[in-house]
C-alpha cells in the first residue's frame, strides 16, 4: 500500500489497489470495485488518500480524506455516506462527538448526525488538539499573530468550550498542546528572546519544565507523543539532549508526568546514538502507547530502524529489529487487544513487508499472533462510583464485574448497549473492571474511587 492506510472493521474493509483506479469494498464476502461516486479513484493527493485518524463505533467507521469525512458499516458501496464535504484537516473523536476543523471547528453528533459550527478563530490559525479524559483540548492562535494573545481550550464531550489559560505576555504565544496528564495541560510555550520551551499548565499557573537551568537541559522543540491511556498520563516528547544550543543536533527522549520533578531524560545523545521518527499525535500512526509504556520507531545506538519499547514504570529501553535496510517508518496502530506495525520482516530486505503484532500485557517481545480482545475505555478516572463505559465493536452481550484489591467481587451485570453510565455506592479505593465476552476472551482496566 504505497500511499495511504486501509481501514478494516469486523472482517470488512476499504483499500486501494493502485494510482487512479477505484478504492475496493471487502463486504466480508465480495470485493467490489467503489464507482458510485462515493469515493474518489485512488490517488496520491490529499483528496484521493483516507488519511489515519479514522475510528470505528460498533459497525461503523468513521474516516476522512482532505476535504470529506465520511461514514460506513461496509454492506455495500451505496453505504458509504458523505457527512462533511469542505476542508478538512484534523479528525478527532470522543464517546458521542467528532471534532473537525474546517472552516473553524466544528462537532458532528455521533448520535443525531448534526453538525455545529463551535468556535471561529479571530486571528492566527489553530494547532491540532489531543483528546484526554473523552475531552478535546487545543490551543489557537497559532504563529507570529497569537503572541500576547494565545489560549488553550478544553471541549466537553456535547461541545461546550472552556478557556483554561490565556498567555497575554506581549513576548510569548502558545505552539502546540502535545498531551494532557492529571498534573496540567503540557504545551509548547514560545518566547520571542529565548526560543521555545516545554510547560505544564493547570488552574491558571504555568510550570517550565526546564530545571531553571540550562546545564541541565531546557527542554525546547516542537514535538511530543501525546497522552498515554492510564490514570498515571504520561506523555513522552523529543527535545534537546544535555546542551542548550540553537543548533544542536543531539536530541533526547523525555517524559513528565505534568510536574517538574516528574519529568525525565529517558534517553538520548547524538544522532548515531539516538535519533526517533514522527513522535507526534499530530500524525496518527507514528508511536503508540500501552498504558504508560511507549512504542516507536527510532534508533538506539549504530542500530537504525528499530522497534522501541520503553517501559513507563522504571523507563528502561529494550528495542527490536522490525528489518534491515528500512528506510521508511513503520505505521503504529492501536487495536483491541495491542500494538499493530507494518514493516519490514527482519532479516529480508525493505521490498517485503509484515504486519507484526505488540501484546501490551507481554512486554518481553514481539508477536505475531494474539488473542482478540474487547476493548473498552471509561471515564472519567478517577471518578466517584459515577463512570462511563464506552465498548466498541459490541456485538453481542458481554458481561461486566468488579473486583476490589482483594479479589471480591463487589458488581455485576450484563452489557448490551455501546455506552453504559454506571452509578455505583463504592468506598475509596482502587478497583478492577473486567469485561467478558462468550468466547471467554476478557478485558480489565484499573480505576480510582475518590
Amino acid at each position: 500500500d504505497p500511499f495511504q492506510t486501509m481501514i478494516w472493521n469486523n472482517g470488512k474493509g476499504i483499500y486501494p489497489v493502485a494510482n487512479g483506479s477505484p478504492f475496493k469494498l471487502f463486504d466480508g464476502t465480495n470485493q467490489i470495485d467503489i464507482t458510485g461516486g462515493q469515493l474518489p479513484m485512488a490517488g496520491y493527493t490529499g483528496d484521493k488518500v483516507i488519511s489515519s485518524d479514522y475510528f470505528h463505533r460498533g459497525n461503523f467507521t468513521y474516516f476522512r480524506t482532505s476535504d470529506k469525512i465520511f461514514k460506513t458499516d461496509y454492506t455495500s458501496a451505496a453505504s458509504i455516506q458523505t457527512l462533511v464535504v469542505g476542508s478538512v484537516s484534523e479528525m478527532q473523536h470522543t464517546a458521542n462527538s467528532i471534532f473537525y476543523w474546517g472552516a473553524g471547528l466544528n462537532r458532528i453528533d455521533l448520535i443525531t448526525g448534526n453538525i455545529t459550527l463551535i468556535y471561529t478563530p479571530t486571528s492566527g490559525s489553530p494547532d491540532y488538539g489531543v483528546v484526554y479524559n473523552n475531552e478535546y483540548y487545543y490551543c489557537t492562535p497559532y504563529g507570529p499573530a497569537s503572541v500576547g494573545a494565545s489560549s488553550i481550550y478544553k471541549v466537553s464531550d456535547n461541545g461546550t468550550i472552556t478557556t483554561l489559560y490565556t498567555e497575554t505576555a506581549s513576548n510569548k504565544n502558545l505552539l502546540r498542546i502535545i498531551g494532557v496528564t492529571p498534573n496540567g495541560v503540557i504545551a509548547i510555550m514560545a518566547t520571542t528572546s529565548a526560543g521555545m520551551e516545554y510547560v505544564s499548565i493547570s488552574s491558571g499557573v504555568v510550570t517550565a519544565l526546564n530545571f531553571n537551568t540550562i546545564a541541565n537541559s531546557r527542554p525546547c522543540g516542537n514535538v511530543g507523543v501525546g497522552t498515554s491511556r492510564t490514570t498515571n498520563s504520561l506523555v513522552y516528547f523529543v527535545t534537546l539532549d544535555t546542551l542548550y544550543t540553537v543548533n544542536s543536533n543531539n536530541k533526547a527522549l523525555w517524559v513528565t508526568d505534568g510536574t517538574l520533578t516528574g519529568t525525565k531524560k529517558v534517553f538520548g545523545g547524538t544522532p548515531t546514538t539516538f535519533a526517533a521518527d514522527g513522535l507526534t499525535p499530530q500524525f496518527i500512526g507514528s508511536a503508540e502507547h500501552c498504558e504508560n509504556d511507549l512504542y516507536f520507531n527510532g534508533k538506539n545506538g549504530a542500530n537504525a530502524e528499530r522497534l522501541i519499547y520503553v517501559n513507563g514504570s522504571n523507563y528502561n529501553v529494550t528495542t527490536y529489529p522490525i528489518g534491515s535496510g528500512v528506510t521508511t517508518q513503520p505505521s503504529f496502530r492501536k487495536t483491541s487487544s495491542g500494538i499493530v506495525l507494518i514493516a519490514a520482516p527482519s532479516p529480508t530486505s525493505s521490498s517485503a513487508k509484515a504486519v507484526y503484532k505488540v501484546n501490551c500485557g507481554l512486554l518481553n517481545g514481539v508477536d505475531e499472533n494474539g488473542t482478540q480482545h474487547t476493548f473498552f475505555s471509561l471515564y472519567p478516572n478517577p471518578n466517584s462510583g459515577n463512570f462511563n463505559i464506552v465498548i466498541e465493536n459490541l456485538e453481542k452481550e458481554l458481561s461486566l464485574d468488579i473486583y476490589n484489591l482483594l479479589g471480591e467481587k463487589v458488581y455485576s451485570q450484563g452489557i448490551s448497549e455501546q455506552n453504559s453510565v454506571l452509578n455505583l455506592n463504592l468506598i475509596t479505593g482502587v478497583y478492577f473492571v473486567n469485561i467478558n465476552d462468550i468466547h471467554g476472551n476478557k478485558a480489565i482496566k484499573k480505576i480510582i474511587v475518590q
